[in-house]
């Protein structure tokens, strides 16, 4: 399984079986949660005021990490943002992102 693979795009909507990791609060009320299913694979779940915005179910916690990175910076570039328009914008990114999102090398090392 690629690395770089998402498996799914809100396919999971119940995420009660699903054991979470990390969660990073954004702004305007956005909380975004790195989960991990029983197949282990790991999921991005985009919440808006407790209320599930998005899920999408990647092949690696690594490439998972940068996902959330991602769309934490398109919450704080677009201020006032509406959940649907973030949900539309997660799905089209997700549906082309091998060729237009490479992960670095070394994301996660602190900034100099």
């Amino acid at each position: 399984m690629d690395e770089m693979s998402i498996l799914s795009v809100n396919a999971h909507r119940d995420i009660v079986d699903h054991v979470p990791l990390a969660i990073t609060t954004s702004t305007e009320g956005y909380a975004l949660l790195l989960a991990r299913t029983q197949q282990a694979t790991y999921l991005v779940i985009v919440q808006l005021m407790g209320r599930t915005v998005s899920t999408i179910e990647l092949a690696s916690s690594r490439y998972a990490e940068f996902v959330i990175q991602l769309i934490d910076e398109h919450i704080r570039q677009h201020p006032g943002l509406r959940g649907e328009e973030l949900n539309t914008h997660i799905t089209l990114r997700a549906k082309n992102h091998l060729t237009r999102t490479p992960l670095p090398g070394d994301f996660l090392a602190p900034i100099a």
